[in-house]
């Protein structure tokens, strides 16, 4: 069993009829919490980008600070710094003079030819051009611009941070709203350090240090509490039988007991659970929004008062009040079904539930920001077109996947990769793996939030749900056979530069981490010839030294395992990125040029297949290393995403299958052996697969390695990346395996993920998972054999049944008298060892023993049977001599 590296918090004790109240207004947050102490002086007050643009009135984007404090700050050698939403570069405007307390101090910035209205009452000048909707702009008490990226907020070089517009990263907590060229972001009140909470969007106000100081606000009259004694609606009345509350808009009283206590980590609420109304249909909980308000303990029976609303799908009491008036014992539990529909679990919603015990994890890719895994009952879930044919059998797949699954969180809003914080649930050399198996030891609570159904710990803790390793780490991939190794690996935008149009690490050591791990993950597969993708193309970012990157990944390869390798001298023409094929110069010899295809049209939006011939023992094959467009984005005809399953580009991915047949076919008609691999963006049954099949290549993942995967999306698993055999090839492969190191991880394993977790080994080396075959080139095709211990069993017994000469990893099944009766996994050697039982409604005489591998490869033997009659005399005079 896994330990969690969370902790539990204490909770305090119960006060009996103790009356608090938090007056708040809003929604569920789902911002960060505050990362540091807030400004103690000077604050950004407004931000606006939109000044002379298009619909804009001002002519001007300016930055507006306020001193909060009660003594004048003096700003000379202070800067206000600009990046964009996602940007790590930062453009500064020096400031000087002092502002007053209380006062403000308005920062003019870059001018546009729009607007009609120019900026007045400016207090500095500087040049910055701001977007209009999205950015980040820090108050830093120097002028040095900043070198912290996206992780400024909270560290001491900046006094005041806020990022706006959702795609913004980078700021204090979860970004303020996005602008228009009309509108910017201003404070409301005090700084809390959560953008979102202390930024609204509206007409832009300009004020300098001309403008007299705000006065101070007006009190506001002490709340109404409720009592113990309130009259309360049952909660099933405010939760409705909809995803809508009926009472939407209305202030109502409900009454019952804490079951989710959510008020820190960024919820700022809990969640209240009543005897409930009677019908099934309507949930008897519901969450209380109070950030900042007393605190309440699991057990605590309240009174609630509060504003029914929807945030974001959740049915909540905003602006709640509420009066603590003793404690009880939680609820029960209420079962909640997997596979459920969404009526079903909005019955539920705010309720203390029981999950099914049967948990597979499904997808970790929220675990290192968000702190949460999905699971799914049934087991891991597929990509829906590597289950089924696109259209609408991959969406019967798509909505079975969701109907099964559901997402746990850790009680947390904050975003942890951002915030330094330790993914949940992980530990050094220990993750959680997609198809292990979650051990929920822990109240949860129903929730919904960022448009999922989410278990969330009622305690607020990670603590308590742990992962039995069902998928475990291996050391090395398993056993191929044959006389020589091929595989294939996704190097994740390996670049030796940075800057620029470099992608992947984005320092010198970030790269020595990255490469540390790659060079763990080569050295493992033991492979003579390797393909590569996401490498960088040097003959693109550094001309002068067109293949540096993949000779600073072989250098160092070489100094781990002591082989000498060389590269194929081709590269893509036209992208940063670039296939590649690397080999062992002791085991093949490169024979020819490598050859890339005469028409490169179909791959302008993808990278060049490259080829090269190799010759061992006499004997030549072609290798082909092929990355295709991904799914991502798509433009013209056919290339939008239909949603069939097959995503955007499809059209182009087909068109770059068809492309590559022919270029395979040129090759064929030199050496018939050919073997294409890499990404080809399909899963098992999308159209360019087809298109690669159609053609007479195999594609080989399915045959000796069926359930196994290159990749993880969305909760599905699949292959992305396939090795195609031409039929001569087929027969020559004695092995294929997908080694499960890098898909089925969180990425917080990662060179860049957190680093404490960090090590030099080949796990979380990339996002794909690499794949090895084994070749024993020119051997003919030995037909497999079936022998057995015995040639007359009794029925019952158990048969010794030995199987040879099948695929090394194949998967074997046994049929006696035609019923499947067991199957096992043949060895480096290609023999299976089995020991069924003789079914016992056989009747008499000869019955077949057939073995069967997943390639299609058949033996077969037989075994004869006594009457009944006859066996039990046998029997018996085994017994009694």
């Amino acid at each position: 069993m896994r330990r969690t590296v969370s902790t539990p918090r204490t909770a305090r004790p119960a006060v009996l009829g103790l009356t608090v109240a938090a007056v708040v207004a809003g929604g569920l947050v789902t911002a960060a919490a505050p990362a540091a102490a807030v400004s103690p002086d000077v604050v950004i007050a407004e931000v606006y980008g939109g000044g002379g643009n298009n619909g804009a009135t001002l002519t001007t984007d300016f930055i507006e600070l306020r001193n909060d404090a009660g003594t004048a700050v003096d700003l000379t050698g202070w800067s206000v710094q600009y990046a964009s939403a996602a940007g790590t570069t930062w453009q500064t405007t020096p400031l000087t003079g002092s502002i007053a307390p209380g006062g403000r101090y308005l920062v003019a910035e870059a001018s546009g030819s729009g607007g009609t209205v120019p900026l007045a009452g400016v207090d500095t000048t500087g040049t910055i051009a701001m977007s209009g909707t999205a950015g980040k702009v820090a108050l830093v008490p120097s002028a040095t611009a900043l070198t912290c990226g996206t992780g400024c907020a909270g560290t001491p070089a900046v006094r005041d941070l806020v990022g706006w517009g959702s795609t913004a990263v980078g700021g204090e907590g979860a970004p303020a709203p996005g602008t228009s060229n009309a509108t910017s972001v201003s404070r409301t009140g005090p700084d809390t350090d959560v953008n979102a909470a202390d930024f609204t969007a509206g007409a832009p106000t300009p004020q300098g240090s001309g403008a007299a100081p705000e006065p101070e606000p007006e009190p506001q009259p002490e709340p109404t509490l409720p009592t113990c004694a309130t009259t309360a609606v049952p909660i099933g009345s405010v939760q409705g039988t909809g995803e809508t509350s009926p009472a939407a808009g209305t202030t109502v009283t409900v009454r019952g007991t804490v079951v989710g206590d959510l008020q820190t980590g960024g919820f700022g609420g809990f969640h209240v659970q009543d005897a409930g109304d009677g019908d099934p249909a309507t949930s008897d909980g519901v969450f209380a929004y109070a950030p900042g308000g007393p605190e309440v303990a699991l057990g605590d029976v309240v009174t609630v008062t509060g504003t029914a609303t929807e945030f974001n799908g959740t049915t909540q009491l905003s602006g709640a009040l509420y009066t603590v008036c003793g404690t009880a014992e939680l609820p029960a539990a209420t079962a909640l079904p997997l596979p459920s529909s969404t009526e079903q679990r909005e019955s539920l919603e705010g309720m203390l539930v029981a999950p099914p015990a049967d948990l597979t994890v499904t997808e970790v890719y929220g675990l290192n920001t968000f702190g949460e895994l999905l699971l799914a009952t049934g087991g891991r879930t597929l990509s829906p077109t590597e289950a089924a044919e696109p259209g609408p059998a991959a969406q019967a797949v798509a909505a079975d996947n969701a109907a099964r699954s559901i997402t746990l969180d850790d009680g947390v809003s904050t975003n942890l990769a951002t915030s330094g914080q330790a993914p949940p649930f992980l530990a050094p050399g220990d993750p959680v793996r997609v198809g292990d198996t979650a051990v929920l030891d822990q109240a949860f609570v129903l929730g919904y939030g960022f448009g999922e159904y989410r278990l969330q710990p009622a305690d607020g803790t990670a603590a308590g749900s742990t992962f039995t390793p069902t998928n475990p780490r291996t050391d090395a991939p398993a056993p191929v056979g044959g006389d020589l190794r091929v595989a294939d690996y996704n190097v994740l935008n390996y670049f030796v530069t940075f800057g620029g149009q470099a992608r992947g690490a984005t320092t010198p050591a970030e790269l020595a981490q990255q490469q540390a791990k790659i060079v763990a993950g080569l050295t493992a597969l033991d492979a003579d010839v390797i393909t590569l993708h996401e490498i960088e193309n040097s003959s693109v970012t550094t001309p002068a030294t067109p293949y540096a990157a993949v000779e600073t990944l072989l250098a160092a390869l070489e100094a781990a395992d002591g082989n000498s390798w060389a590269y194929v001298p081709a590269s893509e023409d036209s992208d940063v990125i670039t296939n590649a094929i690397v080999y062992r110069t002791d085991v093949v010899t490169a024979v020819g040029a490598p050859r890339v295809p005469a028409d490169l049209s179909a791959f302008d939006n993808a990278r060049t297949p490259i080829a090269q011939t190799f010759e061992h023992d006499g004997e030549q094959f072609t290798v082909v290393s092929n990355h295709l467009k991904s799914k991502g984005s798509g433009y013209g005809a056919g290339n939008t995403d239909t949603g069939d399953g097959q995503g955007a580009s499809n059209a182009d991915r087909v068109a770059q299958a068809q492309a590559l047949v022919a270029f395979a076919a040129e090759l064929s008609a030199i050496d018939p052996d050919v073997l294409l691999t890499g990404d080809f963006n399909s899963y098992r049954f999308e159209d360019p697969l087809d298109v690669i099949r159609d053609a007479g290549f195999t594609d080989m993942g399915p045959v000796l390695a069926e359930g196994q995967y290159s990749y993880v999306f969305d909760g599905g698993s699949g292959s992305l990346d396939h090795v195609f055999a031409s039929p001569s090839m087929v027969g020559q492969l004695t092995g294929l395996t997908v080694w499960d190191t890098n898909a089925t991880e969180s990425y917080a394993y990662q060179y860049d993920g957190y680093e404490p977790l960090y090590a030099a080994d080949p796990y979380r080396a990339s996002d794909h998972n690499p794949t090895v075959l084994g070749l024993s080139l020119g051997e003919a095709d030995t037909a497999a054999t079936a022998t057995v211990g015995t040639a007359r069993p009794f029925r019952g017994d158990r048969l010794t049944v030995t199987g040879t000469d099948f695929a090394a990893g194949e998967r074997v099944t046994v049929t006696i008298g035609g019923r499947p009766v067991g199957s096992g996994t043949a060895d480096d050697a290609g023999t299976v060892t089995l020991t069924p039982r003789v079914p016992v409604l056989l009747g008499a005489g000869e019955q077949a023993v057939v073995l069967t591998g997943s390639s299609g490869e058949t033996a077969t033997t037989s075994i004869t049977l006594r009457s009944v009659w006859q066996e039990l005399i046998d029997r018996l005079r085994g017994l009694f001599g």
